[in-house]
């Protein structure tokens, strides 16, 4: 009897294990009600604790991340944040990936954030703003990667002290022959595309798609 139990156990971890994230994914984080991003001393609970387990199916590993009331903190003073994703179940070629994200001023806090999809990792630059941190000053991304198998999403700080918020978090995918980029929806800056490399992203960025031709049209980028 101990035999069949254990292999009953067994059977059900290795399911549990191989689950993947069928897309289309989408999180607005309103599960995230204890917190709140109004002031520097407001409350923030670290989520993926005892105390505060991990409301996320989707997710496997949450590294210094927080509740700040309907949206996420990355990151303490002292840590880098980060978020892993389960495996991302793909059947079409291209994995695209949205948020709402915005910096926080801190003291020597870097605006770099990294998203890492499979063996590929793009840079992001959000702004740093002060407190209140509200969802009228999030900037929308948008990152294009081409599939992997048995990929998983990072979300992450570019360094030890790169504190940012979080909202929005979208997951789809689309046919595209090959598509790796970066769009920075809400750039108002004027930027075009030369031989697949972006110039003039907002605040001196900028991005390389592979392999793409990359135009520009009232502040957005187009065939990524």
């Amino acid at each position: 009897m101990r035999k069949i139990t254990f292999l009953v156990v067994a059977l059900c971890a290795t399911m549990f294990a191989n689950a993947a994230i069928t897309l289309p994914l989408s999180e607005d984080f309103a599960v995230c009600d204890k917190g709140s991003a109004t002031t520097t001393g407001s409350n923030m609970p670290e989520i993926g604790t005892a105390t505060y387990p991990n409301p996320f199916a989707w997710a496997t590993t949450l590294t210094k991340v927080y509740d700040a009331g309907g949206m996420i903190k990355f990151g303490a003073s002292s840590a880098t944040g980060s978020l892993v994703t389960d495996v991302i179940s793909v059947t079409k070629d291209s994995v695209v990936i949205e948020f709402d994200a915005i910096g926080w001023s801190g003291t020597s806090d870097v605006n770099s954030k990294k998203i890492t999809y499979g063996a590929t990792t793009i840079t992001i630059q959000t702004t740093p703003v002060e407190f209140p941190v509200t969802p009228e000053k999030l900037e929308h991304f948008k990152v294009v990667f081409a599939k992997e198998e048995g990929a998983t999403l990072t979300i992450a700080g570019g360094g030890v002290k790169s504190r940012f918020f979080l909202d929005n978090l979208s997951i789809t995918e689309k046919d595209k022959d090959s598509s790796v980029g970066v769009e920075i929806v809400k750039s108002a800056a004027n930027v075009y595309g030369a031989n697949g490399t972006i110039y003039g992203a907002e605040n001196g960025r900028i991005y390389t798609i592979t392999g793409m031709d990359v135009t520009e049209q009232n502040g957005r980028l187009n065939g990524v």
